[in-house]
């Protein structure tokens, strides 16, 4: 079961572990796959009609020191973000999410969650969060966001990828996405690729676009899709567009997007 501590604060995304051996960091963070959806969904406890953002952190550690480790990750978030709420917290086995029980601590500012099993040395530990926000100004039409990345931790390589909702026009990312893709049903995928970032260093993104519909891009590819009974075990279908490689494991970049549906029809939602 998941536990809460309700506060607040806001801290970005630094990640190190309290190893039990010793009070020093073990765990280097070596890739980080950082998922950014405005629109794509809500909170199944969101009773509002506004618009949200989707954030998913896929971070891949390893084991540096010289001896099996197990302890205590503690990942800073930005909880001061406007409807800051925690979507899920899953530990990666088989290469398969396995959710995993989470303290948050919103006075401090961080999430924190026992490694269940000991990381032998040189192991790899992957562990995805995704959170919502409800940062998303709206004017009219209009839509406008400012997505601020605060690196405070080494790590070799990080990719950052936007998605845009579905029915939105006139879709801008400012600076330009290194890379650009688009799926069969139309949701345009910005590709931001970055290495060997340092501590300190800070990346925004401005979003802006246009969109009449209120419903959500998840729902609407439920509706695409039906809602036959049958259809209750299958996922959507593979979005065929581009890949990205985390600590070694191949995830799709639509890996979110897979996990959150599986979790839907699995709650019926």
């Amino acid at each position: 079961m998941r536990k809460y501590v309700y506060v607040f604060t806001c801290l970005f995304y630094i990640c190190f572990i309290y190893s039990v051996a010793a009070q020093e960091n073990v765990f280097a963070l070596e890739n980080a796959l950082i998922q950014v959806m405005p629109e794509y969904a809500n909170h199944p406890n969101d009773q509002t009609n506004k618009p949200s953002m989707l954030v998913g952190m896929h971070l891949s550690f390893r084991n540096v020191s010289k001896q099996k480790q197990k302890g205590a990750i503690v990942i800073p978030l930005p909880t001061k973000e406007k409807g800051f709420r925690i979507g899920y917290v899953a530990q990666y086995v088989n290469d398969e999410p396995e959710e995993i029980d989470y303290v948050l601590d919103l006075e401090k500012g961080y999430i924190s969650f026992e490694v269940n099993k000991e990381i032998q040395s040189n192991e790899r530990y992957d562990v995805v969060i995704e959170y919502y926000t409800k940062n998303i100004k709206l004017e009219k039409k209009k839509r406008m966001i400012t997505y601020t990345y605060h690196h405070l931790l080494p790590i070799e390589h990080m990719k950052i990828i936007f998605y845009q909702p579905l029915k939105a026009d006139g879709f801008k990312m400012t600076p330009s996405p290194q890379y650009y893709e688009e799926n069969n049903y139309g949701m345009g995928m910005y590709l931001y690729e970055f290495t060997k970032l340092k501590q300190g260093d800070v990346k925004t993104f401005d979003i802006t676009y246009s969109r009449e519909d209120m419903r959500p891009t998840y729902e609407l590819l439920n509706e695409y899709h039906g809602n036959q009974k049958e259809q209750k075990n299958k996922t959507l279908p593979p979005m065929l567009v581009a890949s990205a490689v985390v600590g070694g494991s191949l995830f799709s970049i639509t890996t979110m997007i897979f996990t959150l549906y599986k979790r839907r029809m699995k709650n019926g939602k």
